[in-house]
């Protein structure tokens, strides 16, 4: 599949699998939906599998706005109703998380499940986002080249950054957020950091949920994802030993195996 025009924007929607249970996967700034690559390799057998890139990100369209997290709840859902989608599963890291909650919060029906990485419910602080802003305004939007090494420890933890044996997958994380168009992701940017607070939703959100998060993430650490846990009932809370932001490429097996289990344990 390619573009599918959405809500006002163009949306680069893949599918993988054929399944009767969808899995829609929403991914984190500064990717697409192939950050989870080898997640679906291991799903697909079983589900099918949907990676929408957000608006302004990875190969969609890069419109000028609509780049607030309503648009974003409206993209996917406009992409679920384009494909006939009713109720569908759900994986979301980072931005693809809080979107997650807040259209599980909002349409419970349509969710079968949530499953959500290293994601924050509550507004970033203000000295956060000014510093995030400069970073992608003056550096990012200008050559995304300059800044990937402040990046980097944000992202993913020091023991996949050093490991010799790791070389190739840190090299290939590097390109994918060089290869970025840095004028289009700042501009998208902006809305998802000054976001707000969404911590009274989560009593609202019922479908079975699992949250993870790395030990070592750098931008939204493991006191985001327990605050998340806590608020809604009954789920459950995984924090992934020396893992950093990206448990999809820092241990992509385990993450793969990790989701398996709560799909299958939802599905039946």
């Amino acid at each position: 599949m390619a573009l599918m025009h959405v809500n006002g924007a163009a949306l680069f929607v893949e599918e993988f699998g054929a399944g009767e249970e969808v899995v829609l996967f929403t991914h984190a700034l500064f990717f697409s939906g192939r950050m989870y690559e080898r997640q679906i390799q291991r799903l697909a057998d079983r589900y099918r599998c949907i990676t929408i890139d957000w608006r302004g990100m990875g190969r969609s369209g890069k419109p000028l706005g609509g780049y607030d997290v309503d648009n974003l709840c409206h993209d996917v859902i406009g992409v679920a109703d384009a494909l006939g989608i009713d109720r569908f599963h759900w994986v979301g890291m980072s931005v693809g998380g809080v979107v997650g909650i807040r259209l599980a919060a909002q349409m419970p029906a349509r969710f079968k499940s949530l499953a959500i990485g290293g994601a924050s419910a509550e507004a970033e602080p203000i000295e956060k986002v000014m510093k995030y802003e400069n970073l992608l305004l003056d550096g990012y939007a200008v050559d995304p080249a300059s800044v990937v090494d402040g990046l980097m420890p944000i992202l993913y933890g020091e023991p996949f950054r050093t490991d010799p044996a790791r070389a190739d997958d840190v090299a290939r994380e590097r390109a994918r957020i060089i290869d970025n168009d840095g004028p289009a992701v700042a501009r998208a940017s902006a809305p998802i950091l000054r976001r707000v607070d969404i911590r009274h939703m989560l009593p609202h959100v019922a479908c079975p949920t699992y949250v993870f998060v790395g030990e070592l993430d750098g931008a939204n650490p493991p006191a985001k994802s327990r605050i998340i846990a806590e608020g809604i009932r009954d789920s459950k809370l995984e924090i992934f030993d020396g893992l950093g932001h990206q448990p999809n490429a820092e241990a992509p097996e385990l993450l793969a195996d990790r989701l398996r289990a709560h799909l299958d344990a939802v599905a039946g």
